[in-house]
């Protein structure tokens, strides 16, 4: 049984679908593949293509050459890819010295802004952003989650990233332990906005 974590698409003609897979990496294919079984007679190669390793979590693609793509494995190990260059960097924001580590969820959260492509998102138990496509990458925020606790894998982190289709740098981010925040300013400052809700909630 295959179980897809997170699925998106590109903006080619046709387009492209990318998928990570829980334990089967991240694959990438076409919307209307040239035949209809999942592996190619001609070439005896499958029509979807394995575009990276590990537990494939969130893939993310920029529209505007629909080559560069961003896609990761657990707990927030992610990498920029172009496909036609063949480049390849990898993406992580840091704690500073003195600081607490930063807490990773399993299937830590990106967001390309779809207002300015060069804008990535990025979520650990503080939020992170960069202004150039993750070449650098700063944390901006306080833990925005209700803090750590302990279990076998990290929680008190941040599980997903949205941002207003109508203006940029409008943001939300939600929690694993029941936080939902807003920031009008970029990530910079952050509101509670779930306090009326059910708490302690993914």
């Amino acid at each position: 049984v295959g179980q897809f974590y997170a699925i998106t698409v590109d903006n080619a003609k046709p387009y492209n679908i990318y998928g990570g897979l829980q334990d089967n990496g991240t694959w990438m294919g076409s919307s209307r593949p040239t035949n209809n079984d999942y592996m190619s007679t001609r070439t005896d190669r499958y029509i979807y293509e394995l575009i990276a390793g590990g537990d494939g979590m969130q893939v993310q693609v920029d529209h505007r050459d629909n080559q560069t793509f961003y896609s990761g494995f657990q707990f927030g190990f992610y990498t920029r890819q172009n496909r036609e260059k063949k480049e390849t960097r990898s993406i992580r924001p840091r704690h500073e010295l003195g600081e607490q580590p930063l807490r990773f969820n399993w299937q830590t959260p990106i967001l390309l802004s779809r207002h300015n492509q060069d804008v990535l998102y990025y979520g650990s138990n503080r939020f992170s952003r960069s202004l150039n496509k993750g070449d650098s990458i700063q944390v901006i925020s306080t833990d925005l989650s209700n803090g750590r606790k302990e279990g076998t894998v990290p929680y008190g982190t941040i599980t997903s990233i949205a941002e207003s289709p109508h203006r940029f740098g409008l943001l939300y981010a939600g929690t694993d332990d029941g936080n939902v925040h807003l920031s009008r300013d970029g990530g910079y400052t952050w509101t509670l906005i779930s306090k009326s809700l059910p708490q302690g909630l993914w």
